[in-house]
């Protein structure tokens, strides 16, 4: 569930922000998790592959989004003859 919040997050992110404000989102995220992390006590390894797994997720759903804005209509026309 998580990381469909996070997927869902970059393709907002997306339309609204350039790819340093989605750097800084990420990043805000990943500090968050760390966070949280810490609170429930878990190891640093542990907190720092979760914190990869959403920096990655977030930003390839913002590129998948804007790949899509760019190819789509063309790949959607290729497909349509």
């Amino acid at each position: 569930m998580l990381f469909i919040v996070i997927a869902s997050l970059g393709l907002v992110a997306a339309r609204e922000f350039s790819w340093f404000g989605v750097f800084a989102i990420s990043t805000v995220l990943a500090v968050a998790l760390g966070v949280e992390g810490a609170i429930h006590d878990r190891t640093i390894l542990k907190v720092l592959h979760r914190d990869w797994e959403v920096i990655v997720t977030f930003q390839s759903a913002y590129v998948a989004h804007i790949v899509w804005d760019a190819y789509g209509p063309r790949l959607m026309a290729r497909l349509g003859r």
